[in-house]
């Protein structure tokens, strides 16, 4: 049965989409509303130009300072001004864009100055953030994300993330190398929520390394929750952030289980966003253009949902702070809860 679906969505592709839906192959507009302070791989030292409709949102002079691979240095001048109140980094999925936050940072009323994207093409040259983000690799995101949070945390002294769908992918990966040493601490890296992450394990994470060949299943960009070293093997969702002082959460919404995970890797703070107001995806498993659909609807729910925004407010300015309320339960399709999560 699920094969079909698989089989059905390639080949009839996805359903049209309402203006402004995020997801991940969604064919979302491609005009940046944030820019990220980056310059570009291979781009030779320049920088691609803001939108022309107008200036984005978080292009201050921390994006030209960056911009120009002046932060970094700048940071260490005596007297250089920081401050406490959050900051933020977004990283949209696979075939997304900046746009996609923007319900979410209304909802959170985040200054226009506090924020900044995360530009794909940190990690590889392509025409937009958009276009690179359905081909790159998540390890190579990660790296080039890595850059971009030690460039802001230069300027400022609490660094939050939020991430979707696969930018939720390589920020597991980004987080975990800090975690184990690969990459140095990041001073002032404080906390990242990530939202519907394709992170899943056996059987549903195979899928997910493949998704981009599939109108409604998240592209991970090759994401593996195992990885093995000379010391063994670990879970690298386990315990994410715990050794490198950054707290995360993870929310994601069971209606669209495939487009997330369904286990609870130990020491990771997840919740559920029960309630979107419509049911599960698997209510329309025999009508593979509804089940895409609403796939498509559970998937990007919690870039609009007020709980969401206000728990990602609750974290940003007090670590650890966001409790929801536990309701209900939802047994997955796939693997057993432990009741450590909750749901809203």
């Amino acid at each position: 049965m699920f094969t079909a679906i698989l089989v059905a969505s390639a080949l009839l592709g996805p359903p049209a989409q309402d203006a402004g839906s995020p997801g991940d192959g969604l064919g979302l507009a491609e005009r940046p509303v944030v820019s990220s302070p980056v310059t570009p791989a291979g781009s030779g030292g320049g920088r691609h130009p803001w939108n022309a409709q107008g200036s984005p949102r978080g292009v201050g002079i921390a994006a030209a300072l960056a911009a120009t691979g002046l932060l970094a240095a700048a940071s260490s001048r005596r007297g250089l001004e920081r401050d406490d109140e959050p900051f933020y980094v977004v990283v949209h999925g696979d075939g997304g864009s900046a746009e996609d936050f923007e319900p979410l940072l209304d909802l959170m009323d985040v200054d226009d100055d506090r924020v900044v994207a995360f530009d794909y093409r940190l990690a590889a040259p392509g025409a937009s953030s958009t276009s690179v983000s359905r081909t790159v690799d998540t390890d190579e995101a990660a790296a080039a994300l890595d850059r971009l949070l030690r460039n802001v945390a230069a300027r400022h002294e609490n660094v939050y993330s939020i991430h979707h769908s696969k930018g939720a992918a390589a920020g597991v990966v980004a987080i975990s190398a800090l975690d184990d040493g690969t990459k140095p601490p990041i001073d002032g890296y404080r906390g990242a929520a990530l939202l519907e992450a394709p992170i899943a394990a056996l059987p549903v994470g195979p899928l997910q390394r493949i998704g981009g060949l599939f109108p409604f299943v998240a592209d991970n960009g090759g994401f593996e929750p195992i990885r093995c070293d000379h010391e063994g093997c670990r879970d690298i969702r386990e315990d994410l952030g715990t050794r490198a002082g950054v707290e995360v959460i993870a929310i994601r919404n069971p209606d669209a289980e495939i487009t997330n995970f369904t286990d609870e890797p130990r020491g990771l703070r997840v919740y559920d966003l029960i309630d979107d107001g419509g049911p599960s995806a698997w209510a329309y498993a025999w009508h593979p253009l509804a089940f895409i659909k609403r796939v498509f609807q559970a998937h990007s729910s919690v870039l609009r949902h007020r709980s969401v925004a206000d728990c990602i407010v609750s974290e940003a300015h007090d670590p650890g702070s966001c409790n929801w309320t536990a309701t209900r339960r939802r047994r997955p399709m796939w693997g057993r809860g432990n009741g450590r999560n909750h749901v809203l």
